[in-house]
């Protein structure tokens, strides 16, 4: 799924030294230009960029010239520049933040066209100011929930960009047009540190932004499908666990196209106190894909019925609960001699924790495959609508 190409070979084993050490079991593939400078090393360059996965070049100062390439070979492939003289004089360190830096501007790098927005790599459009920080994430929200929630006047603006930052900071674009700053805490209303007037020139439609993203929405489907075709022999059965929110969405999509519908199971688990329209939202869908669905209760509501306190930051007995939901539905519905994989929407730009996960492990006796690391939130809003299905209604709330 990740390349990682450098230009000479000391510097690969400077990265594959990284990868040993902070990314063990990742599979990531090292390439080197075989020493190649100038035209000559430009050219190899462009000879062993593969289409179908993530390429990230990283390049130290002496080599900073490829970075004129950048935005021009591809929306799956980043040149990122390491602050030093040469990759293979930088501490491992700095190299594994440097490589994490990288994989975020697949999923942060923003622009505003003509109104609409591109998620990706582009040579397209004014970028939006977004600060690169592995921790960062974007998504968008309609000009009702804006309306709504942060009472701005929305204009001829559609769709906002939501950058979400450290704390509960969140950076909302109109356009390309900073219009305010908010704080939304874990508990208690939305907070707004600053707004701006927002300009009528900012003009962005949902129609625009999907048309703007075609080629990035194409790009992203064909290193995710590829990823899960190149592992369909390896296992007898593939589940997926869907919540009915966005990012399990997209996976379950991808995992029909890449593998079929016979051989895809999805499992939803009910915990007892969900919102009827998501449990809606699911049936609705999983028939619209043609898609088995199994679904499983879980049982919350009767705890807390029996007393049990709300769950909490620091006690989440429910997603235990859920855990164990799960496993009983593979365990009754799987023969236990099959080979069974589950395929999960886990993304970089969610946590830390799942941001050092490998697109490709074993967890509580599961292979679990992800194959939407490094997409945005925004990435996997657009491709639902792009292949015709819905966003789930809890989102127009502020939900989920």
């Amino acid at each position: 799924m990740i390349r990682i190409i450098v230009r000479a070979k000391r510097d690969a084993d400077a990265i594959k030294a990284m990868l040993n050490l902070f990314y063990p079991n990742w599979n990531v593939v090292v390439k080197t230009l075989k020493g190649a400078r100038g035209s000559v090393g430009i050219n190899k360059l462009r000879e062993i960029i593969d289409e179908g996965n993530y390429n990230i070049v990283l390049v130290g100062k002496q080599d900073s010239n490829f970075l004129k390439l950048n935005e021009i070979l591809g929306p799956n492939t980043v040149i990122h520049l390491v602050p030093r003289e040469k990759i293979r004089n930088t501490r491992l360190s700095q190299l594994a933040y440097e490589f994490e830096k990288a994989k975020a501007r697949f999923r942060l790098e923003t622009s505003w066209n003509n109104g609409g927005y591109i998620f990706g790599i582009t040579p397209q459009g004014f970028k939006l100011p977004i600060e690169i920080n592995p921790a960062y994430d974007v998504f968008l929200e309609t000009k009702d929930v804006v309306k709504k929630y942060l009472d701005i006047e929305t204009n001829a603006c559609e769709l906002f960009v939501f950058v979400r930052k450290l704390g509960g900071e969140h950076d909302v674009f109109c356009g390309f047009k900073h219009v305010a700053k908010i704080k939304i805490p874990n508990r208690g209303r939305i907070q707004i540190i600053e707004k701006h007037i927002l300009s009528r020139e900012c003009t962005v439609s949902l129609k625009k932004t999907l048309s703007e993203n075609v080629r990035i929405l194409e790009e992203l489907e064909k290193i995710s499908v590829k990823y899960l075709m190149k592992l369909r022999n390896k296992f007898d059965i593939f589940f997926v666990p869907w919540s009915g929110g966005k990012d399990s969405t997209a996976t379950l999509i991808l995992a029909i196209k890449a593998l079929g519908k016979k051989r895809v199971k999805a499992v939803y688990v009910d915990t007892g106190v969900d919102f009827p329209v998501n449990r809606e939202y699911v049936e609705k869908i999983a028939k619209k894909l043609g898609v088995n669905l199994i679904i499983e209760e879980a049982g919350v509501d009767k705890e807390l019925a029996c007393g049990k306190p709300f769950p909490t930051n620091d006690n989440r007995w429910c997603t235990k609960l859920k855990i164990t939901a799960l496993y009983r539905a593979i365990s009754k519905n799987f023969d236990s001699k099959e080979e069974i994989a589950a395929i999960v929407g886990d993304r970089d730009g969610e946590s830390e924790l799942r941001s050092k996960r490998p697109p490709l492990r074993t967890h509580e006796g599961f292979t679990q495959i992800a194959p939407i690391k490094l997409w945005s939130a925004a990435h996997t809003q657009l491709y639902l609508l792009w292949n015709n299905i819905p966003l789930n209604p809890l989102y127009e709330l502020g939900l989920l």
